[in-house]
């Protein structure tokens, strides 16, 4: 076992180093790609609109505030920072990997490395799920939010993954067989979404997964209305189901102390 204060200032390095290599990323641009230029090398129709990719601002932010909180003394044997554990540090690794093969354009391994990423946060995800003791608000806005944003955004993102390494190999067009393949996926993210909060009653996730699902009908507009209309349609039917959902099952475990 690692003692509690190593494991906190470990986490912290490795947040900053994904802080770090993210706005090299960005600022450099590595391998002299911007994310622009990035998504124009592989225009996959299931990409959302730019405005979109904001939600990383929250992320970082919320995880940010997770990094604080496990840091803290009194707080680095909480059962929820525990279970988050080491973990959080395996991730940032997949995190930073995962830029440079994108940036790099070696788009099979970058897919290998999104899964192991979005891996690791399952596995934080069921851990905080198991833990049931002490769930105070602390643990609930600065552990088990963070967390479902951040695993409701790259399971999002793996979806486009997985779309980039198929236009990647020349299995997914833009044309008429790209826009239904694209319907397909909206619909398979839509069925995700809905699923976990099912099972786990986790408003956040779902929520990730309608702010990505209107952004790519946003993307489309008139252009593939097709597109634009199943993604808006299934964003709306998915908030109606989290309250129908709700409303039968009654309150949330989620936001329940």
């Amino acid at each position: 076992m690692i003692r509690s204060d190593i494991r906190a200032y470990i986490n912290i390095g490795a947040f900053v180093v994904v802080l770090l290599v993210n706005y090299l990323s960005n600022a450099l641009p590595l391998n002299n790609l911007t994310q622009e230029e990035l998504s124009a090398i592989n225009p996959v129709l299931i990409t959302p609109a730019p405005y979109v990719f904001a939600i990383w601002g929250l992320i970082y932010l919320a995880l940010a505030a997770f990094v604080a909180y496990q840091a803290l003394p009194q707080f680095r044997e909480n059962p929820a920072v525990k279970a988050v554990g080491i973990l959080f540090a395996v991730s940032c690794v997949f995190n930073v990997l995962w830029i440079f093969l994108w940036h790099y354009q070696n788009v099979g391994w970058s897919l290998i490395a999104i899964m192991l990423f979005l891996a690791t946060l399952i596995f934080i995800y069921i851990r905080l799920g198991a833990v049931t003791a002490d769930r105070s608000i602390y643990d609930r806005f600065l552990v088990r939010f963070p967390f479902s944003l951040y695993l409701g955004w790259l399971s999002a993102a793996t979806i486009v993954n997985i779309n980039v390494w198929l236009y990647s190999i020349g299995w997914l067009g833009t044309g008429t067989g790209g826009v239904f393949f694209t319907v397909l996926m909206v619909i398979i993210a839509a069925l995700v979404a809905l699923a976990v909060f099912y099972l786990r009653q986790d408003y956040i996730f779902a929520a990730v997964f309608v702010w990505a699902i209107i952004g790519i009908g946003a993307r489309h507009g008139s252009e593939i209305p097709i597109i634009t209309v199943v993604a808006w349609f299934l964003a709306a039917a998915i908030i109606f189901c989290l309250g129908w959902i709700t409303a039968r099952k009654g309150d949330l475990p989620y936001m329940q102390k």
